[in-house]
């Protein structure tokens, strides 16, 4: 029996401790069951248009928590600003990619091995980063896997369909299947 009003005490503490957190929402309350084993927890209904009332009523972190849409640009200069600005953008991304592609060929030419160099002069040696699949394609216009280091000459040869690549691995992007060009690959004389 002590037992019993033990576990009532512990009972009625944590129905306590809940009516003061849920106090405006729900109405806990020890009532005796019928069989006299012990009490059980009864809560109260709350009407529908009290309840709609209530989930209307949002705290601080959900209102922050939705992301705002950002405003268009109103005037005509204020979207040729944006538009000039997305370019700039996408024009350092480009030359991260670049920059990462070389980077990881270890600014040697992947069909003949040769060492490039970095100039902005038509040299043959001049290292350039081949998108494997054409940059218009925004799936893999900056994946580092859609890039080779080559030479100016054999970027040349690649561009003007003299050489074809053909991949050793592929990976898949978007449902679309792409050359790995982080693996080996060959160059076929057209």
């Amino acid at each position: 029996m002590r037992e019993l009003t033990a576990a009532a005490r512990d009972l009625e503490g944590v129905a306590a401790r809940v009516r003061r957190t849920l106090r405006p929402v729900v109405d806990v309350a020890l009532v005796p069951a019928p069989d006299s084993l012990g009490p059980i927890v009864e809560v109260e209904i709350i009407p529908v248009t009290e309840l709609r009332r209530l989930q209307q009523l949002q705290t601080l972190s959900e209102i922050r928590a939705v992301p705002r849409a950002q405003p268009k640009p109103s005037t005509k200069l204020d979207r040729a600003v944006a538009r000039k600005a997305a370019r700039l953008e996408d024009a350092l991304a480009l030359r991260k990619w670049a920059a990462a592609v070389k980077d990881r060929d270890q600014w040697k030419c992947r069909k003949t091995g040769k060492r490039l160099r970095r100039t902005r002069d038509l040299d043959p040696l001049r290292a350039e980063a081949h998108h494997i699949v054409s940059r218009d394609n925004a799936d893999t216009r900056t994946d580092i896997r859609n890039g080779l280091c080559l030479s100016y000459a054999t970027h040349f040869a690649v561009t003007h369909f003299k050489l074809r690549i053909e991949g050793t691995v592929f990976f898949q992007k978007n449902g679309a299947t792409y050359i790995d060009g982080t693996f080996p690959v060959y160059f076929v004389r057209l």
